[in-house]
């Protein structure tokens, strides 16, 4: 017995192939493309969830700052307003991870 011939093998690659794609499911041949996608947005979500959280912090720190220096009341406004900002964040980010709706927003 000799070797194959070039024909043979590709006869024989193309009939393996043909029963390998019956065989499998249709959605196994796609099982590593909706995993990157599911990784980068699940990333972008986070990325969002932590800059609103942050974003809450810096303006309720800031507005309390401000009104502790306009109205001399060091640091009474400044521990008020930052606490309405963690408050504020935190309300933020169970919105934006989808936890909370927002009243607009509610389902009938």
């Amino acid at each position: 017995m000799g070797e194959p011939s070039q024909d043979e093998l590709d006869r024989r690659r193309a009939e393996l192939e043909a029963r390998l794609r019956a065989a499998l499911p249709p959605a196994a041949s796609d099982a590593r493309q909706p995993a990157q996608d599911g990784r980068g947005a699940a990333l972008a979500l986070a990325m969002r969830i932590s800059t609103e959280f942050l974003a809450g912090l810096a303006v309720g720190a800031a507005l309390g700052y401000g009104a502790d220096r306009l109205l001399g009341t060091s640091p009474w406004c400044f521990i008020l307003f930052f606490l309405l900002g963690f408050a504020a964040s935190v309300l933020n980010a169970f919105r934006a991870a989808g936890f909370v709706t927002s009243r607009g927003r509610r389902k009938a």
